[in-house]
């Protein structure tokens, strides 16, 4: 895989991942409240769900590639647009309310939300067929990859969960600000992925 590759691979992750999502505020909501330490069983069950997700999507890219050779092009268009959709619902979004998710999230809610979280299995998708498939596709290095993203994902589940007090202060007084400039870094990452840009 070329370089310059693997660094838009990581940019994109990075933003993709890290940007305002279902595991994201979650755990700046929670976190504020109790804390990171008594966040880490659910911490641990979003890690563990996103390798099983991760997973997936890498082996079933490797399989549709296989068997139908013009998928790759379908599934970047596919990622593209959904980066948009992301793009435009982090622009939306609007910050966690002071009454809403009351109850400390456990393990098997981190892990379970993960096989639902359309964030996740989409990005594993696109990661997968527009960065990694054209260039890699044995199961080793696909699993690779997979070890790859779960950490880039957990870098991302620690920092929201960490500023949590902090953090719960300014997105709540900043949140649109701070979501276009996410929107914004997201439409780059389509566009990007698309070849516009």
């Amino acid at each position: 895989m070329p370089l310059a590759n693997l660094i838009d691979l990581t940019i994109t992750c990075m933003i993709t991942v890290w940007s305002p999502g279902p595991n994201n505020i979650l755990l700046l909501s929670t976190a504020s409240r109790y804390g990171v330490k008594k966040n880490m069983p659910f911490m641990a069950g979003i890690w563990t769900g996103a390798t099983v997700v991760m997973t997936l999507c890498g082996l079933l890219g490797q399989t549709l590639i296989s068997v139908i050779p013009g998928i790759q092009p379908v599934m970047k268009m596919i990622g593209g647009a959904y980066l948009l959709y992301l793009a435009w619902n982090t622009y939306k979004r609007q910050p966690p309310s002071a009454a809403a998710e009351q109850k400390l999230p456990t393990y098997f809610m981190g892990f379970f939300l993960q096989l639902v979280n359309a964030k996740m299995i989409i990005h594993g998708i696109t990661m997968f067929s527009s960065y990694i498939l054209p260039f890699v596709q044995t199961t080793p290095m696909i699993l690779l990859f997979v070890v790859y993203f779960v950490i880039m994902g957990a870098i991302g589940n620690l920092l929201w969960a960490f500023a949590g007090n902090v953090l719960t202060k300014v997105y709540n007084n900043h949140y649109k600000l701070m979501n276009l400039v996410m929107a914004l870094l997201l439409v780059w990452c389509a566009l990007r992925i698309l070849g516009l840009c």
